[in-house]
Formats: structure tokens, sequence, C-alpha cells
């Protein structure tokens, strides 16, 4: 696993010394078990997460209907910086959950130390935002597939898009996300071999 420096180095070569050592001082490391939950429907989501090692889901709690859906994925290849968007831009309380889908590492930076580095420093505030911007761009996308695609294409958009979503994520999540059942999702891998 590559250290913070070392990411930091690789991310952004031109980080100064002192917003390099101010990250690595504010970073936590921590660590999740499998189906771990790291936010809790009804949290302030208050931190953001770079998945290193590992993967999360993020879903949508309804307490009402008792309904659980997935409505995306973290991985370390794919979509790494997690947070429930729904609360870390509205500091209120969110609807989602971030779970663990096996033993993950993230670095977790508190909101607060992060807004302190968009003082600090351009170059973050900018990588910051081209980030969201990115995150928010594949999210529509997802969902607008989620919408106009049927389950054999949309499995196919999986598939061909995000590889590793297929490879590392359970079966389960991804049936929620695709809103079919989980037979129906192993009869479309059984096609697609």
């Amino acid at each position: 696993m590559m250290s913070i420096s070392q990411f930091l180095q690789q991310l952004l070569p031109t980080l100064s010394a002192s917003t390099a050592q101010f990250i690595e001082e504010k970073v936590k490391v921590l660590h999740f078990k499998n189906n771990e939950v790291a936010i809790k429907p009804g949290a302030i989501c208050d931190r953001v997460y770079l998945v290193v090692e590992g993967g999360f889901v993020c879903r949508y709690i309804n307490e009402d209907t008792e309904t659980e859906k997935t409505i995306n994925f973290y991985l370390e290849d794919v979509h790494p910086f997690m947070a429930c968007v729904d609360s870390f831009f509205s500091q209120t309380p969110t609807a989602c959950e971030l779970r663990a889908i096996c033993p993950s590492t993230v670095w977790e930076l508190h909101r607060k130390d992060l807004e302190q580095l968009f003082e600090m420093d351009k170059e973050i505030f900018n990588f910051h935002n081209t980030q969201v911007i990115n995150a928010l761009t594949e999210e529509n996308e997802l969902k607008l597939k989620i919408i106009a695609l049927s389950s054999e294409q949309l499995y196919q958009y999986i598939l061909d898009t995000f590889p590793m979503v297929i490879k590392k994520v359970p079966s389960k999540y991804i049936a929620e996300l695709m809103g079919i059942s989980a037979e129906w999702l192993s009869k479309l891998k059984r096609a697609n071999k």
C-alpha cells in the first residue's frame, strides 16, 4: 500500500511541502472489516474518505418502507473518493450508509481540515473541484443508464465501463443498483461469459 506522501507526490507533484505535511498530520488511517458500516443513516457526514484498499457501497436506506438500495460503489480503482454526498455538502443527516464490501483501508479527512486546505492551497481546491465534478458526472451518467437501459444493456454498460465493479462487488449490491434480483443478475453474468 502506498504511503500518504507517495500518493500526494503522484497525484499532485507540485504540492508544497507545508501542504503535504498538513495533510499527513490530519489524515487518519482507518481499517474496516467486511460488512462494517462507516457512516449510518441519520449521521452527518463531515468527513471525506479515500479508499486505498478494498471497497464500499453507498446504499440509500428508506426507513419508512424498510428498503435498501445501492446507489454507488467506491473501490480503490473506481471512484476512490467517498462521502455521503446528500449530507457532506448540506451538513444535514444522511439517508445513506457507507458499507465495506470486504476488509478495507481508507484515509479519512475531516471537512474542517479540507476547508482549511482550500484556504492554504489553490491547487488542492482546484483538484477537489475537478474530482467532485468528475464523480457527479459519472454518477449522473450511471443514473441515466439505470433509467434508460434494459437490464441486459445496463449490465453490459457496467461490464464495459466499470469491469472492476463486476469483479469486486458482491452480486447482491450490483443487483440492487440495477433494480433486479440476484438470480436475474446471475443469468446475465452467465450469458456474458
